[in-house]
């Protein structure tokens, strides 16, 4: 808000103009602001970031967030200040270009983190402006082992070029509170949040501007409310500003707000973040008629989902088992904790990481836990494909045509492939490798179903039309590590680490065979669909395989005959079998059915 925090930023505007040429002198190149949850650290980088842009020092920033799994992600912070430097400095630009044209492979998960030092002491010149990197909320970015890597690149590069600084916001952390401590003390300036003398005017301007929003909507006073209520919730606060933006979002949806203020000031009391969980559980018990286990059950999924997707509506609904509009209705009613972000779809967000942690906490009348709903959303996602999961979902009339040439392959996924199942045949494994397994029948039951079928191949193919395709190897190893260290009987154990070992050589056979057959095509939008398992007759069955390596499965040619590819496979986990793989043309008497008796007389079955 426009006059608040003026201290601090006119700290941070002097620590940035400080010149840099003294060598001589200590150099305090990082500076950490840190403070408790809702005390504006957000706000503040993002008035430091509009300051240092306006001055031009701003050399770029990352604003974490712990349910968006891009921004959560350590290994892009680097990459992305490494980025936005190369964009305003042409000298460290041609240094980046050039290590990219000599290591074209180069990616943010293979780049270790002295790369950026490195680019740093390459640089023939430096900038005659200070440039100034931000980092807001830290502590949601990665965990405490990646977390003192990123600071440790940071500071060793700020130490090496004097003009470059970096500001990083976060809660205190004991990692990174530990790495700041063992660093010598000119090098970094800290500043607690809490501490901030000028924070509690700041709170009773930004306050006041609040109430008065509420005022105007409901016809009341100008110095609504009166100042014995007022004083009493500036109290509460805490010196929390989310205390205050939450408390008037709410009242701006209530019935009654002089009520509903009086019912919030009277139940908010405590230390520490006590008010403000009590403020969250004042809104449920306000919102919610009473305690049931379908709105824990949505609150669940929302919460699970959330760092890798922000889901709409609907799609909780059906993973949560709700009716969708009890949901709509539960996330109109709770806007003050819950709002639809339009720039994710229409997902749905908690509007701050302390409500997700007041969900999770003992101090919540609906508390979730997210170790066992992991697994009992993994459950979930298994009997989701089981039910959705079906040959040519798309319907697809040629299978010789590779995705990027199929012009309406968009609306035809969007009409047959449910959001619910494509979260599902993405995050499944995430889910329920989890935690480790206690021995849950329904996880082992769905689990067999899945790979005893032809569910596999047909989830191959819905990644390969969302193109999505990379992921199907890895959660197949997240898989198999996880049933190898179960408590499982240890019979059913191996049948399934053979039956998923298998298939993950599919996968492996599969992705090999669509990008080697469309070279031009990017791998992620060239796989195949599963009708490459229909044989045609009119081609002789090829020699038998003798290659060994199942690296090399798989090699294509283009057919003579016709405009498709057949090959050699050895099938999934045959000894001998050898099939020549073929692409005709789907017809419209092509089923299910008979090509289910081709797999099974054709291969072994993927389970005994």
């Amino acid at each position: 808000m426009e006059g608040t925090r003026q201290s601090i930023l006119n700290q941070v505007i002097s620590w940035v103009a400080n010149p840099h040429e003294r060598r001589d002198a200590p150099q305090s190149n990082a500076y950490w602001f840190y403070g408790s949850p809702g005390i504006g650290k957000t706000s503040l980088a993002h008035s430091i970031c509009e300051i240092l842009h306006e001055r031009k020092h701003l050399a770029g920033a990352f604003f974490c967030r712990r349910d968006d799994p891009n921004l959560s992600e350590h290994r892009n912070v680097l990459p992305t200040l490494i980025h936005r430097l190369a964009e305003i400095f042409p000298p460290f630009r041609r240094i980046v270009a050039e290590r990219l044209r000599k290591d074209p492979n180069l990616t943010s998960k293979s780049m270790k983190h002295s790369l950026f030092l490195e680019f740093i002491r390459k640089l023939p010149r430096q900038p005659t402006n200070t440039l100034v990197f931000v980092i807001d909320a830290l502590d949601e970015c990665g965990d405490d082992q990646s977390r003192p890597g990123i600071l440790k690149a940071l500071t060793d590069a700020v130490t090496q070029a004097p003009w470059l600084k970096v500001i990083i916001t976060s809660r205190p952390e004991f990692d990174i509170q530990r790495f700041f401590q063992a660093l010598a003390r000119p090098s970094y300036l800290t500043y607690d949040l809490a501490t901030d003398q000028e924070a509690s005017t700041d709170l009773i301007t930004f306050a006041r501007s609040q109430f008065n929003l509420v005022a105007s909507k409901w016809y009341l006073s100008t110095h609504w409310p009166e100042e014995p209520v007022f004083n009493r919730v500036i109290s509460q606060a805490n010196g929390l500003f989310i205390f205050i933006k939450t408390l008037v979002l709410a009242l701006q949806q209530c019935k009654d707000p002089e009520e509903t203020l009086q019912a919030f000031s009277q139940h908010s009391t405590g230390t520490g973040l006590e008010p403000l969980y009590g403020l969250y559980s004042s809104i449920l018990n306000a919102r919610i008629v009473e305690s049931n286990t379908e709105f824990r059950r949505m609150i669940a999924v929302l919460l699970t989902t959330a760092p890798y997707c922000p889901l709409c509506e609907g799609t909780i609904a059906e993973l949560a088992g709700v009716k969708p509009n009890i949901v709509k209705k539960w996330v109109d009613d709770l806007s003050s904790l819950l709002y639809r972000d339009e720039g994710a779809n229409g997902g749905i967000r908690v509007r701050h990481l302390s409500i997700s942690n007041f969900f999770v906490s003992d101090q919540c009348d609906y508390q979730v836990n997210l170790l066992d709903t992991n697994v009992q959303l993994g459950v979930v996602c298994l009997k989701t494909m089981l039910g959705q999961l079906r040959f040519n979902i798309c319907k697809l009339e040629d299978s010789r045509v590779v995705n990027a040439d199929i012009e309406d392959l968009p609306s035809r996924s969007d009409h047959n492939i449910s959001d619910p199942l494509r979260y599902s045949s993405l995050y499944w494994s995430n889910h329920l490798c989890f935690t480790p397994d206690n021995n849950n029948q329904h996880v082992w039951g769905s689990l067999k179903e899945f790979f005893e079928g032809l569910y596999p191949l047909f989830w191959i193919e819905v990644l390969s039309i969302t193109g999505m395709v990379p992921i199907g190897a890895p959660s197949l190893r997240r898989v198999i590590s996880w049933i190898k260290v179960s408590t499982a009987p240890v019979a059913m154990k191996l049948n399934l680490i053979l039956c998923r070992a298998t298939n993950q050589t599919f996968s492996r056979e599969f992705r090999m065979f669509a990008v080697s057959s469309s070279p031009s095509t990017p791998p992620s939008l060239s796989a195949l669909h599963t009708s490459i398992f229909q044989r045609d007759p009119s081609y002789p069955c090829s020699h038998p395989y003798q290659l060994s390596s199942t690296q090399i499965l798989l090699k294509p040619s283009r057919c003579k005959q016709g405009n498709c590819y057949h090959g050699h496979w050895r099938g999934l986990g045959s000894r001998t079998l050898s099939i020549a793989l073929v692409i005709p043309p789907m017809g419209p008497a092509l089923s299910l059915e008979p090509m289910t008796r081709q797999l099974e007389s054709g291969m072994p079955r993927l389970a005994p």
